[in-house]
């Protein structure tokens, strides 16, 4: 098999492991200090990162607003109140610790060529489609299983390092996950390794926004935010897999909303200059998507994996 030097990174990639792009780069910076920047930036969130004010002062003023009470101690008692609250509970997670990272998919979104081959619209759709499929049937997992959730119970572990609530680390394990393969899509946008599906995601537009979308509803499986757990009792209580899936996809939809808005705005409200400008230079979008996936990434296992465990006495990580 033939091989190629890439001028890059100084690596030898096979033939085939290289991308379809045949527009010339221009390379803005080293591929070590975009890896540095980004995990700095991902470590000092997840020092600095202030969870009340993300879940009480931002998501539940959001969700109190939408339900025109306090969302916290209100009565889910009827399925047309449960579907507002769904939404309320969904638009709430917006800002918090187990959604933030939705945003770094603003920058694989916005370069994407396939909003020339299917459409912005068509794009989103692929990515609620993703959500949809991963939330629906953890909602439906939920009314099957009901208490047996462990991110229902009350019950503690006893690690050898300390105890820990059972749905704490159900959240660890899938946020440290999804962090994980966060850091994998931006060394695969850096060409730090060969990625195998580069070629397939190139021929089908379509699964690089209904990938996106599937681990953006893996974060509704990590979420232990307050009015998450409000909403997935109730709807997990109900027994009705269909009513429980719904509700469940609805709020994963709520937590994509404000990205998509930002999306369309950065896409249709410039007149497609941001898309033309990363479009332009393949390096230049494929450094801001390493950025963005290395920052997230890097704040989810730091955050989820590290600091949120060191306040149990598991370890140890500063912050504020």
């Amino acid at each position: 098999m033939s091989r190629h030097i890439s001028r890059e990174n100084d690596m030898v990639w096979p033939e085939d492991a290289l991308p379809l792009e045949t527009a010339s780069e221009t390379r803005s910076l080293p591929v070590w200090i975009i890896v540095g920047f980004a995990v700095i930036v991902g470590l000092v969130l997840a020092m600095i990162w202030v969870p009340a004010v993300a879940d009480d002062v931002i998501g539940e003023n959001i969700a109190n607003t939408i339900v025109g009470s306090t969302a916290k101690t209100v009565t889910l008692n009827d399925t047309l109140f449960g579907i507002v609250f769904a939404i309320a509970a969904g638009l709430g997670t917006t800002f918090t610790a187990c959604n933030c990272a939705v945003f770094s998919c603003l920058a694989p979104l916005a370069k994407e060529e396939g909003q020339k081959r299917i459409g912005i619209g068509s794009l989103l759709l692929y990515m609620c489609a993703g959500v949809v499929a991963v939330t629906a049937i953890y909602g439906g997992l939920g009314a099957i299983m009901g208490g047996q959730m462990p991110s229902l119970s009350t019950a503690v572990v006893h690690l050898p390092m300390g105890d820990y609530p059972l749905r704490l680390l159900q959240s660890t394990i899938a946020f440290v996950g999804l962090g994980v393969v966060l850091v994998i899509w931006g060394a695969n946008s850096l060409r730090l390794r060969p990625n195998a599906l580069s070629r397939l995601a190139q021929r089908h537009a379509w699964l690089t926004p209904l990938g996106l979308g599937i681990i953006i509803g893996f974060f509704t499986v990590g979420r232990p935010f307050p009015l998450f757990h409000k909403l997935f009792s109730y709807s997990a209580g109900t027994g009705n897999l269909a009513l429980s899936a719904a509700l469940v996809a609805l709020q994963g939809l709520g937590n994509i909303a404000v990205m998509a808005v930002i999306f369309v705005l950065l896409t249709r409200g410039t007149g497609g200059r941001v898309t033309q400008w990363l479009q332009a230079n393949p390096w230049r979008a494929r450094m801001l998507t390493a950025i963005s996936m290395f920052g997230a990434g890097t704040f989810l296992i730091f955050y989820w994996g590290v600091r949120v465990p060191s306040a149990f006495g598991i370890g140890w990580f500063p912050h504020l």
